[in-house]
């Protein structure tokens, strides 16, 4: 899990939003599913491994929100699908809406996913079902 930073700037957008390591995941590749939801390959896999480990040895959670590791902190838990999914929706408006002065951004309300994009067929859970572009 990678979502801090002790640099003196702020990370990215894209690098939280379009960042499977931020997400909890582990490094790998993301990529909007067939049928909706979301695909993640990881590349440090552990199979056949010599642990007892059936998932990713960076991996905090898995693309549905289930925690594949404990801690030692109570209080201290990965994302859970519905936060995974809103997040990666907002990621994918990112490659267009690019900071908070754009009009989408400005009025983005972090309590509810905003309506879907006219560029792309996004259901509000956050799943994506890419459309064919026309020109902009």
């Amino acid at each position: 899990m990678d979502p801090h930073t002790t640099q003196k700037g702020s990370r990215s957008c894209k690098d939280c939003h379009q960042d499977p390591r931020s997400l909890g995941l582990g490094q790998g590749n993301l990529a909007p599913g067939k049928g909706g939801g979301w695909t993640f390959t990881p590349c440090l896999d552990n199979r056949p491994g010599n642990l007892d480990i059936r998932h990713a040895l960076d991996a905090f959670v898995d693309i549905q929100g289930r925690p594949l590791v404990h801690t030692s902190r109570p209080w201290l838990r990965p994302l859970n699908g519905g936060e995974i999914r809103r997040i990666l929706y907002v990621g994918l408006c990112l490659d267009c809406h690019t900071g908070w002065d754009d009009k989408v951004m400005a009025s983005w309300d972090p309590s509810s996913p905003p309506r879907p994009c006219p560029r792309a067929s996004l259901d509000r859970e956050g799943s994506s079902r890419p459309k064919a572009q026309g020109p902009r």
